[in-house]
């Protein structure tokens, strides 16, 4: 093992440009113990690097020394800068005054506490980036992390996960956002996580195996587990995938839909009365397939296979019986038509919302749906128009499409954005994960439209 920690230091050493100590510092570090993809335990050390330079850096690499009281050196580490969800950034130049996560897997050679750590940090020296003037009309940014989760607590506040899409809720950084004083508070844990107790393990069988009964401890970071916004209701997916839904104690549960062992889900979208549409796809450029249910009382659309796919995420109607969807489809004249629909899950019939010359991909924002009153109803769509982001709300009633404002969203096609509509309509946050993740607020009152 010690010939593999000269190894590391002498590749170290043959970097072309070392980064200064003074300008690659580290902090919030964490020792954990966790499991990897196939269930064996792994020592992790994982953390913020931050560029105090005046420089990028690219090709970062991150080797420390695992000390213990005495100083002796009792262990090494080994790893990269990473995303949230833990792959390695190498071609990603981490830009002046910024930081990234790192993570790097542990050898302990010797049994004794780790007190401190010692670091070699190296990377290549490149030109940083100007940062763009971003000042678009209405918006503003909240955070420049990862945020993959939002949860609206009243009209004027609002807290926010910022972590690994594909991970349950309780493996994120939980921040509480004040809409009148303009300020972010860390959260220790999401309010939610108090109710994942042994006993809420045992009545959901979120961890076990459907065939053996037995317990798989890493079925609990597969499980999707959604707490609903508007009730009591808890959301999850088992070991074949099949959707769940039960009450957050984990009992009165109730089987949605089985079968879904072939597809990937990734997420739900929800509606005010409680409703949601699952959505799933592999990867970017699939189609989107969905259904939608009631937490409460189970399926509402017809069966997965039946519904109409989406290029994008689907949005959905407070009811549940009508979704969201784009794509190439006959109109009523029979001539193929590219833009959003109005599609029932109960019959497939579709409704021309709006045409456009082209669609988002899969990783775009679903479009949410406000409905104002009977006669009053509008969707807020984001989609890149030559080439920038670009909010839009299509007045249904009216049969109106207007542009409300460029957004400073940067997506590649592996990296993903969400949006969340206040309690009082007012305002839209949007979220993004990836290198230029973040989360932007837009205020809609600014705007003369949709209101």
């Amino acid at each position: 093992m010690r010939q593999l920690g000269l190894f590391l230091l002498l590749l170290l050493s043959t970097v072309v440009i070392q980064a200064q100590d003074e300008d690659l510092t580290t902090t919030n570090l964490q020792l954990e113990t966790r499991l990897d993809a196939f269930g064996i335990e792994e020592e992790i050390l994982q953390g913020v690097i931050v560029n105090n330079g005046t420089t990028a850096y690219s090709n970062v690499t991150v080797i420390a020394d695992l000390l213990a009281a005495n100083g002796d050196v009792i262990g090494e580490a080994f790893g990269f800068v990473v995303d949230a969800c833990g792959t390695a950034l190498v071609d990603e130049a981490l830009q002046p005054n910024s930081s990234a996560h790192f993570r790097a897997v542990v050898d302990l050679f010797e049994e004794d506490e780790v007190v401190d750590y010692e670091f070699f940090i190296a990377g290549t020296m490149t030109d940083p980036i100007p940062l763009p003037d971003y000042n678009f009309d209405g918006v503003t940014q909240i955070s420049d992390d990862e945020v993959v989760a939002l949860e609206w607590e009243s009209e004027t506040t609002f807290r926010y996960g910022v972590g690994c899409d594909a991970q349950v809720f309780n493996t994120y950084e939980w921040h509480r956002y004040n809409l009148a004083t303009g300020e972010s508070q860390a959260l220790e844990a999401s309010p939610d996580e108090q109710y994942i107790t042994e006993a809420f393990i045992r009545q959901t069988g979120i961890n076990q195996l459907s065939q053996t009964r037995t317990d798989e401890p890493t079925l609990f970071q597969l499980s999707f587990l959604t707490f609903s916004p508007f009730s009591t209701r808890i959301v999850y997916q088992n070991d074949l995938r099949t959707l769940i839904t039960a009450e957050e104690d984990g009992s009165f549960k109730r089987v949605v839909h089985q079968n879904l062992h072939q597809y990937s889900l990734q997420g739900f979208n929800w509606s005010l009365l409680d409703n949601f549409v699952a959505y799933y796809f592999g990867a970017y450029g699939e189609p989107v397939r969905y259904f939608t249910a009631s937490a409460s009382r189970g399926l509402i659309s017809t069966f997965f296979l039946n519904n109409t796919p989406s290029v994008t995420v689907p949005g959905v109607v407070n009811d549940g019986r009508r979704v969201i969807i784009s794509g190439t489809f006959p109109d009523t004249n029979g001539e193929d038509v590219t833009g959003y629909w109005l599609s029932s899950v109960i019959t497939q019939q579709r409704e021309l919302l709006f045409a456009v010359d082209n669609l988002p991909g899969n990783n775009y924002p679903a479009p949410a749906y406000y409905r104002k009153n009977e006669s009053t109803r509008y969707i807020y769509v984001v989609r890149p128009i030559d080439g920038q982001a670009t909010l839009q709300c299509y007045f249904r009633e009216g049969g109106e499409l207007h542009t409300l404002t460029e957004l400073p969203l940067q997506l590649d096609n592996d990296e993903r954005a969400w949006m969340w509509l206040s309690p009082d309509f007012t305002m839209l946050a949007i979220g993004a994960n990836g290198t230029r993740g973040g989360l932007w607020l837009v205020d809609l009152t600014t705007f003369d439209v949709c209101q």
